[in-house]
């Protein structure tokens, strides 16, 4: 067996990675700003999802009023939007507050 039969496997693993990690990043770049278009036009619905995290909870929902912070009542607003929470809730173990910051803040635009 010659060293350059030895070294064909190895090529043709490499070439199969190098393969498929550039059709991830291609559908990647592709599909996430096609995904981004089609919820800011009402397309399609974003998914609604409550996660914790340690004392971090994250909670992404679409809503009316996307100034209104999760789990209160606010006066909705003529627009809607999907937004991204990230709660601390350190309530519990040490007698602190919980604090909310907003991740991100999309708006949903209704095709007529």
């Amino acid at each position: 067996m010659s060293l350059g039969q030895r070294t064909q496997p190895a090529s043709r693993w490499q070439r199969g990675c190098v393969l498929l990690v550039t059709t991830v990043l291609l559908v990647a770049l592709v599909g996430c700003p096609l995904g981004f278009v089609a919820v800011w036009r009402g397309a399609f619905s974003p998914p609604w999802f409550d996660q914790l995290v340690g004392p971090a909870r994250i909670i992404g929902y679409s809503t009316w009023n996307a100034n209104c912070p999760p789990f209160t009542g606010c006066d909705p607003t003529l627009h809607e939007s999907y937004v991204i929470w990230l709660i601390f809730d350190r309530t519990k173990p040490f007698g602190l507050s919980q604090r909310s910051y907003r991740l991100m803040r999309l708006p949903i635009f209704h095709a007529p």
